[in-house]
C-alpha cells in the first residue's frame, strides 16, 4: 500500500473522529516526510516543501490553495494552535501570488508562517 494512500486514510480517519493532537501530527509529519525526503535532495528544500503541501491537500490544480488550507487547520490542529495558525495562513495568502513555481512558491509562503507566529510553526 503506498504511503500517500496510508496517510491518506489517517487524515480522514481524524477528519472524521476529531482534530489531531500535537503528538499525532508530529507521528503523521515523520511518515509524510518519509515519503517525500526520497524523492527530493536535501537541497531542493523548495520541492520538498511543494511535497509536504501536496500530501496534506493544500494544494489544488498544481496551486497553493488558501481555502484548502484553512480548511485543513480548521479539521486537524488542536484548538490551541487552531486560530494562531489560520491567522499566520491569512497573513501570508498573498505570497504565492509573487511567485510562478509551485516548489518557490511553497517556500515563501511556508516562511512567512513561520516568521508571523514561530511559537505555532509546525512542518514536517
Amino acid at each position: 500500500m503506498s504511503i500517500l494512500l496510508v496517510l491518506s486514510k489517517i487524515f480522514v480517519l481524524f477528519i472524521i473522529c476529531n482534530a489531531m493532537t500535537m503528538k499525532q501530527i508530529k507521528s503523521t509529519g515523520k511518515m509524510m516526510r518519509k515519503s517525500c525526503q526520497p524523492k527530493n535532495n536535501v537541497e531542493d528544500v523548495m520541492c520538498y516543501i511543494a511535497c509536504i503541501m501536496k500530501m496534506a491537500n493544500t494544494i489544488k490544480n498544481g496551486k497553493l490553495n488558501y481555502e484548502a488550507a484553512m480548511k485543513q487547520a480548521d479539521l486537524l490542529l488542536p484548538d490551541e494552535i487552531k486560530e494562531p495558525t489560520k491567522a499566520a495562513i491569512t497573513a501570508c495568502r498573498k505570497v504565492p501570488d509573487s511567485y510562478k513555481d509551485l516548489c518557490e512558491a511553497s517556500f515563501h509562503v511556508t516562511k512567512c508562517i513561520y516568521k508571523e507566529n514561530p511559537s505555532v510553526f509546525f512542518f514536517p
